[in-house]
Order: C-alpha cells, then structure tokens, then sequence
C-alpha cells in the first residue's frame, strides 16, 4: 500500500508538534520561576505563534498551568501526576527508602543518578541532616568525568575507552580535577577493581563523594550509580572504604528494585 504524500506530510508535521510539546515541557521542568512565551520560544528557537498554540493546547489539558495576571506558564497538575506515575513505575519510591538508610548510616547526603547523554541526572536525593552539607537538587545535570556517580558510570558502560574518547577535552573544574583522558581511563580502571568511585574535590573543591554502579544483572553494565557526598573533612581518606562498602551494599539493594527491561 502506497502512503500519499499529503498523509506523509501529516505524519512528519504530527511528530514535529509532539516534539516541540515536549520540548516546551522540558523548559517548564528545569525553570525555577514562571516562563513567558516570547522567553521560551526564544530559548526553542521557535516562533511565540508556535509556542503559544503548544502552551494553549498543553493547557486546556492540564499539563501546564497559566498565570492570568501575568500570562507566565508553570507545569500543571498532570505533569505532576506523569511524575509521581513515572517514580512509582520505574521504582524510584521503592529506591529512597534505601538512599534514606544510606545517608542515616554515613550521615552524609545521598543520590541516585542515571545516564543522561554525557551527562549524569540526578534522579532522587536525600539530603544530610548535618548543617554543613552538599546540596544537588533533582534534575541537576553533572559532568561524568568529575563526579563519583559519573565515574561509576562510565568504568561499567559497554565500552568505556569509546566513551572517553567521545568526552573529549576534560575541563579543569577544580585543581584537582583529571584532565587526561590518559589518566581518567586509569581511574577507571581502578573504579572496576575496587567497585566503587571516589571524587575529591574533582568537580567542587571540598567536597567529596563515594558512588557504586547499580548494575543491569543480565549485562553487567551500570543502569544508575548510588552515591554518598559531603564536604571532605568529614570524609577522610581512611574512611572511604567504609563509605564505599555502604554504597555498594546500597547499589546492590537498588538493582534489585529497579526495572530491569526499561532504560531508565
């Protein structure tokens, strides 16, 4: 059966609009204030006509909220509801109370973080009770060269030699971050021999973080990476194998939890 080209057209025209939805979507998801039209289509590089009708139609159903006083947008209540649908689904509830036992064991901060691009997402987070402490909200982006989770990431990814090549010119972050990608492939390495991933200071000076690979059981390879971060004069250097022990522990618990046929 032959496809028409005007039903063609239809067809790429319907998956340029989902696109551009969910792409206003994800503006609204990492803004931290209310988002005008003209802001966001200039950050989508689309015309206001455009964004308005998305916004208009994501609206009427619930997806985004408008303000009428000052016609910003924010996410609605079925955004909401996608999310708490999405952490229940992919085992993100089940997962913290496991990261809430990891950080009243250390008394540190701790987060699980998922791939994302050459990226690491934070996903779910507890933050340490103590009043000096590193904080990282929910849906930060980190480098994955500098950072334990990113670290654990990369030594268990399908082919880490091929990965560090793609990263590219490693930014010095701090004085102390790995800048060869020489050095950084050592590091892996180091990272598969003993489980778990440290970072000093590497990506923010003084603060330190220990982080195992949640692996995919079938495969070997790492779906997510638990870690414990604080700032490093609580963390010293004798007391990361305890810390790493934990989080490998805490990385085994949660690869039992989460879905093992979804890339999460």
């Amino acid at each position: 059966m032959t496809t028409s080209p005007r039903t063609e057209d239809e067809r790429v025209l319907g998956t340029q609009t989902v696109v551009r939805a969910l792409s206003v979507l994800g503006v609204l998801r990492r803004a931290t204030t209310d988002v005008g039209v003209s802001e966001m289509a200039r950050s989508l590089s689309l015309h206001t006509s455009t964004v308005h009708r998305i916004l208009k139609a994501l609206v009427a159903e619930g997806y985004v909220s408008q303000n009428p006083e000052t016609d910003r947008y924010r996410l609605g209540r079925e955004a909401l509801l996608l999310g708490l649908a999405a952490e229940r689904n992919l085992g993100f509830a089940a997962v913290a109370p496991v990261l809430e036992r990891l950080r009243a064991a250390t008394g540190e901060s701790a987060n699980l973080v998922v791939r994302d691009g050459d990226h690491g997402l934070v996903v779910l987070r507890v933050e340490s009770e103590q009043p000096l402490r590193f904080t990282q909200p929910v849906g930060a982006r980190i480098p994955l060269y500098c950072t334990s989770t990113g670290k654990a990431l990369l030594a268990y990814s399908r082919e880490p030699a091929a990965e560090l090549e793609r990263l590219g010119e490693l930014a010095a972050m701090t004085s102390r971050t790995i800048t060869s990608a020489r050095a950084l492939g050592r590091e892996l390495e180091t990272v598969r021999d003993r489980g778990y991933s440290v970072n000093r200071g590497e990506r923010i000076a003084g603060v330190c973080g220990v982080a195992a690979p949640v692996l995919e059981p079938s495969s070997g390879l790492a779906t997510a990476a638990v870690a414990v971060q604080g700032p490093d004069v609580r963390l010293p250097e004798e007391r990361l194998p305890q810390l790493g022990a934990l989080v490998v522990d805490a990385a085994a618990e949660i690869a039992a939890i989460l879905p093992s046929d979804y890339r999460i």
